[in-house]
C-alpha cells in the first residue's frame, strides 16, 4: 500500500510540472507587448551604438628573432675561436619591447606632443593625418597637460578658443574656465597656455578639439595597449599588436617601435667596440708620444756619439731584450686587466665600461666566454629594469646567473693573477742575466742598446693595439641587428575589430528578451500573493471549487446588467459547484469568509446571492459584518435598519428583511453598528433569526467578518451548513491561505470550501486557455468589451 502511494506521488508531480509550465509560458504570452517593446528598444540602441560609435582596428607587425650566430662577425669570434654561444630568449625580447624607456623613445620620436579630436555622441574620435590645425609652440612653453581645448573658427583669421575642465595645476586641482579669441598664425598665450596655431583645412562642422599631451601617461596608455607576444612555441617569430580607432596612427607606432628596438639591438652590440676603440685609443695617445720620443733620442744619440751599428752579438743580445721586453709589457698590460676586472666584479660596478680580455692579448677561451657571457646578462638586468620590478621573476633568475658567473670568473682571474705574477717574476729576471752580459760591452754600445729596446718595445705595442683597433673597427661595421622586420604594418593587414555590429544587435535582442523575463521571473518570485488555483490546492488540503473572473465593470452586481458575461459564467460555475459541498437546491445556511479585509467576500456572496435567486430559488442576504459593513451599497439600501437593530430589540424581523428590484432575493443590511457584535451574534435572539428565515427562503447567505481578524465569524459558522472562504489572485498571502486547514478544524466548519476570486482570463495559465479561448471572445469581442446589450438584464 505504502508503495502504491509513493508511486501515485510521483505521477502527480510529474503531472504538476507539464501544467506549471504551461501556466508560465501563459504568463509570458499575456506580456508579449512587453517583450515586443523591449526588443525593439533593445535593438533599436544597438543599431545606434553600431551607427555613431567610432569604428576599432587591430593594427599588427612580426618581428623575426635570430640566433647570435648568424648575425655577423661577432667581437668574440674574431678574438677566440670557441665563444660561449648566446641563448636567444623571446621572453627577454617580449620584455625589452614593453619597456617604458623604449615606448617613451618611440613617441618622443614621433613626436606626438599634441593629439587633435572631433566629438561624437558615443565617444571621441581621435584624428591623425588630417587635423584641422598645426598647433606650434616653443619646448620650454608652459601648456596644461591633457585639458581638451575646443577651437571652432569664426572667419579665415580668426578663431574661437573655449576650455572649461579640471586640471592638475602645480599639484592643485584647478578649475580652468575661459572662453577667448586668437589669430591663425599668432601667438595665442594666457597663464595656461603658449601656442600658434597654424590653419590647415578648416571644417565647417563639428565640434574640434585638441589636447597636449604627458607623454610619460600617453607611454602608460599605450603599454596597456600592446600586445607582444609569440607566434608559436617552435618560432622565433614576435607579434606586435595594437588596437584603437585611427589605423594610421597605430601603424605609425609600431613601425617606430620596431625601427626603435632594432636600433637599440644595434646600440648594445656596438657598445662593445665602441668601449674596445676608446680604450685603445687611450693606450694609443700614450704609446704615440712615448715612441716618437725613444726614436728622436734614438737617432740623437746615434748622430751624436758616431754610433751607427751595432756589433753581431750585441744586435742578438738587443733582439733577446726587445723580446723580453714585450712579454714583460704584454704580462703587465694583461695583470693590470685582471686586476681591474677583479675589481669591477667586487664592487658591482658598471659592465657596460667592461674591454674583452682579447683586447689586450689575453686568448683564454673560458675567460672571454665568462666575460661575454657577464656582459650579456648585465644587459639583459638592465633592460628589463625598465618596465619590471626587481622582485619579477625574470630578474630573478637573471640575478642568480650572474652570482654564478661572477663566482666563477673571480676565481679564474684570482689564478690568472697568481700565475700571471710568477711569469713576470721569472721575465725580470731574465731581464737581469741579459743585462749583465751587457756590462761586458762599451758604455756607448750598452746606452744604445737600452735606448733601442724602448724603442722597439712601444713599437710593437703600438703595432699590437693597431691591429686590435683595425679588428674592433671591422666588428662594429659587420655588426648587423638580431631583429629583422618580417612583416611591417601597413593597411594591408589591418583589420576592424569592432563596433561588431552583428554581435551587438544579438545582444540587443538577447536582452530585449530577457529584461522582462527577467522582471517578470523576479516578480513572481517575490510576490506574495495567491497567483492561481494549483498553487492554493498546494498551500491547503482544502478544494477549490470555482475561479471568479476579474470584474471589469464599475458595477457592484455586474450579473444582473451583464448575464453572458465570463464573470456572469465563473458565478454559475460556482452555483453549479455548491453541489460538490452536498449543498443543493434543498436549501440551508451559506457562509461567506474571507482571511483578511479585501478578499471581495461582499461581492461574492451578493453576486451569488443574485445567481441563486435567478436559478428560482427564494434567497436572503445577511450583512453579518457588523464592524464594517458593505452590502448596503451594493443594493443602495440604508442600513440604520438592519440586523444589528434587530438584535437589541428595536426592530421585527419583518422591518429589517428589505425585498431588492431582484426577483426571489431580499437583503439584511448590518444596520448600526454596535459596540459588542461577538455578543449579537452569538445570542439566542441571532439563532432566532436563522430559524425563521429558514422556513421563508430556500438559501440564507451570510457575509462575514475576516476570520483572522475577530471571531466574529466562528460564531457564525455555528449555523451554517456550507462555509465559502473567498481568496482573491494577487491579493491573498500564502502564509494565510496555510492556514485555513487550522481555522476550519478549530471552529469545526462544515461542508468547506474554496472561491479563487478576481482571476485574469487572459493572464493567468490555464484560465486564459478555459475562458480566454472561447468565453472572452464570445462574450467581449476582440476589444475585450461586452458588446450584447439585447443580452444584458436577463433574470
Amino acid at each position: 500500500m505504502d508503495r502504491k502511494e509513493e508511486l501515485l506521488k510521483l505521477l502527480l508531480q510529474k503531472e504538476e510540472q507539464p501544467q506549471n509550465i504551461k501556466d508560465f509560458l501563459f504568463k509570458l504570452l499575456y506580456h508579449w507587448k512587453w517583450f515586443v517593446l523591449t526588443v525593439v528598444v533593445g535593438v533599436g540602441i544597438a543599431f545606434v551604438f553600431n551607427r555613431y560609435t567610432p569604428a576599432t582596428y587591430r593594427v599588427k607587425s612580426l618581428l623575426f628573432i635570430k640566433d647570435k650566430e648568424s648575425s655577423g662577425v661577432d667581437l668574440q669570434n674574431i678574438f677566440s675561436s670557441s665563444p660561449l654561444k648566446s641563448d636567444v630568449k623571446l621572453s627577454n625580447h617580449i620584455e625589452i619591447l614593453k619597456s617604458f624607456s623604449l615606448n617613451y623613445e618611440v613617441l618622443e620620436n614621433l613626436g606626438w606632443n599634441v593629439s587633435w579630436y572631433r566629438h561624437m555622441p558615443l565617444g571621441d574620435f581621435i584624428l591623425y593625418g588630417n587635423e584641422p590645425c598645426h598647433v606650434e609652440f616653443e619646448p620650454d612653453a608652459f601648456n596644461l597637460k591633457g585639458v581638451p581645448v575646443h577651437i571652432s573658427p569664426i572667419n579665415d583669421r580668426e578663431f574661437k578658443i573655449e576650455v572649461k575642465s579640471k586640471a592638475n595645476l602645480l599639484g592643485i586641482n584647478t578649475e580652468v574656465d575661459f572662453e577667448g579669441t586668437g589669430v591663425f598664425g599668432e601667438k595665442f598665450e594666457n597663464r595656461y597656455f603658449s601656442f600658434t596655431l597654424q590653419k590647415k583645412v578648416l571644417p565647417t562642422e563639428g565640434d574640434y578639439y585638441f589636447e597636449f599631451n604627458d607623454l610619460e601617461k600617453l607611454t602608460l596608455s599605450y603599454l596597456r595597449q600592446l600586445q607582444v607576444s609569440t607566434v608559436n612555441k617552435d618560432a622565433d617569430v614576435i607579434s606586435l599588436q595594437l588596437t584603437g580607432q585611427n589605423p594610421d596612427q597605430k601603424i605609425s607606432y609600431l613601425n617606430e617601435l620596431s625601427r626603435v628596438y632594432i636600433q637599440y639591438g644595434l646600440q648594445q652590440k656596438n657598445q662593445i667596440s665602441d668601449n674596445t676603440i676608446h680604450f685603445i685609443n687611450q693606450q694609443l695617445k700614450d704609446i704615440v708620444d712615448t715612441l716618437k720620443s725613444t726614436s728622436n733620442e734614438f737617432t740623437k744619440y746615434r748622430s751624436s756619439n758616431k754610433v751607427f751599428d751595432l756589433s753581431q752579438e750585441a744586435t742578438l743580445v738587443t733582439g733577446k731584450l726587445s723580446n723580453l721586453d714585450t712579454k714583460r709589457s704584454m704580462a703587465e698590460m694583461q695583470l693590470e686587466y685582471y686586476k681591474n676586472l677583479r675589481g669591477y666584479i667586487g664592487e658591482d660596478g658598471n659592465m657596460k665600461n667592461i674591454v674583452f680580455p682579447s683586447v689586450v692579448g689575453i686568448t683564454d677561451v673560458g675567460l672571454n666566454s665568462m666575460v661575454v657571457r657577464l656582459s650579456e646578462l648585465n644587459s639583459k638586468k638592465e633592460t628589463l629594469s625598465y618596465s619590471v620590478h626587481s622582485k619579477n621573476p625574470g630578474i630573478q633568475v637573471i640575478d642568480k646567473e650572474l652570482e654564478y658567473v661572477k663566482k666563477s670568473l673571480v676565481e679564474n682571474l684570482d689564478n690568472l693573477i697568481f700565475n700571471t705574477e710568477n711569469e713576470l717574476k721569472s721575465i725580470k729576471q731574465d731581464i737581469e742575466e741579459v743585462d749583465k752580459q751587457l756590462e761586458a760591452y762599451p758604455k756607448t754600445e750598452q746606452d744604445l742598446i737600452n735606448i733601442k729596446r724602448m724603442v722597439d718595445l712601444n713599437n710593437e705595442l703600438y703595432n699590437f693595439l693597431l691591429q686590435k683597433r683595425a679588428e674592433s673597427q671591422i666588428t662594429k661595421a659587420s655588426n648587423v641587428p638580431d631583429v629583422d622586420v618580417l612583416d611591417v604594418a601597413r593597411r594591408a593587414t589591418t583589420e576592424q575589430i569592432g563596433p561588431k555590429k552583428k554581435v551587438n544587435l544579438m545582444i540587443g535582442l538577447f536582452l530585449g528578451l530577457a529584461v522582462p523575463f527577467l522582471f517578470i521571473v523576479v516578480r513572481n518570485f517575490l510576490e506574495d500573493g495567491i497567483q492561481d488555483r494549483e498553487q492554493v490546492q498546494k498551500l491547503t488540503e482544502l478544494p477549490v471549487i470555482a475561479d471568479v473572473m476579474h470584474n471589469t465593470y464599475n458595477e457592484y452586481l455586474p450579473v444582473v446588467n451583464y448575464p453572458r458575461s465570463v464573470l456572469a459564467e465563473s458565478l454559475r460555475e460556482l452555483r453549479t459547484s455548491l453541489d460538490y459541498l452536498s449543498f443543493g437546491r434543498n436549501g440551508g445556511i451559506i457562509g461567506i469568509h474571507s482571511l483578511i479585509p479585501g478578499e471581495g467576500k461582499s461581492f461574492i456572496a451578493s453576486n451569488l446571492a443574485v445567481m441563486l435567486a435567478m436559478n428560482n430559488q427564494k434567497v436572503v442576504l445577511i450583512d453579518a459584518d457588523l464592524r464594517k459593513p458593505t452590502l448596503h451599497h451594493c443594493f443602495d439600501l440604508t442600513k440604520d435598519v438592519g440586523l444589528s437593530t434587530y438584535l437589541i430589540g428595536r426592530h421585527t424581523r419583518e422591518q429589517i428583511v428589505q425585498p431588492v428590484s431582484i426577483k426571489n432575493l431580499s437583503v439584511i443590511t448590518s444596520g448600526l453598528i454596535p459596540p459588542n457584535p461577538v455578543e449579537l451574534l452569538g445570542s439566542d435572539e441571532f439563532d432566532t433569526l436563522l430559524k425563521e428565515l429558514g422556513e421563508q427562503f430556500d438559501v440564507i447567505v451570510i457575509d462575514n467578518s475576516p476570520v483572522t481578524l475577530v471571531t466574529d465569524a466562528a460564531v457564525v459558522s455555528r449555523h451554517t451548513q456550507c462555509n465559502l472562504f473567498v481568496v482573491r489572485q494577487k491579493r491573498s498571502p500564502k502564509k494565510m491561505v496555510q492556514l485555513l486547514s487550522q481555522i476550519v478544524a478549530k471552529n469545526k466548519m462544515q461542508k468547506t470550501g474554496i472561491v479563487l476570486n478576481d482571476v485574469d482570463p487572459k493572464r493567468y495559465g490555464n484560465y486564459a486557455y478555459r475562458y480566454g479561448g472561447y468565453y472572452h471572445k464570445a462574450y467581449y469581442g476582440e476589444s475585450g468589451n461586452y458588446f450584447d446589450d439585447k443580452s444584458k438584464a436577463e433574470m
